[in-house]
């Protein structure tokens, strides 16, 4: 249970990060405050903010909020076997995906935003955690 517990907490501080980016980028009055130093407004507001159209950080939104809601969901009831698989997977793609997104920042870009590198280590921890809780049913059941 408190493995749902911790994946529950990233997921918000997930979706609020990602809305903070969002908000962010949406406010060009405002000054990007990105700690350490780091060029998060040219990451933020590069050709590779969007996905197939998609902002960057709504996918974020999305995939938090839905982190946070099934594994919610799933720390209340065992009967969620099926549902357990597809959001571990969600988790993996997730995961990968943000992998794809620091090499991004590293190699085309050659900035780092920290935000950004915040949000990918939470889809780290989301998906180790997942790996374990996935293990731990897959060897008890």
């Amino acid at each position: 249970m408190p493995a749902y517990i911790l994946i529950i907490f990233i997921g918000f501080a997930g979706f609020f990060l990602s809305h903070y980016i969002a908000h962010k980028k949406r406010r060009k009055d405002e000054h990007f405050i990105c700690p350490l130093r780091a060029s998060c407004t040219e990451v933020v507001h590069s050709d590779y903010s969007k996905f197939l159209g998609i902002h960057v950080e709504h996918i974020g939104m999305i995939y938090y909020g839905f982190i946070s809601i099934g594994y919610g969901l799933l720390a209340s009831s065992s009967n969620f076997a099926l549902f357990a698989i597809v959001i571990f997977s969600i988790s993996t793609l997730a995961f990968l995906f943000s992998v794809y997104l620091t090499f991004i920042q590293i190699f085309i870009l050659k900035k780092l935003c920290t935000w950004c590198l915040i949000s990918a280590f939470f889809c780290l921890m989301i998906f180790l955690v997942s790996l374990f809780l996935a293990y731990s049913v897959w060897i008890y059941s």
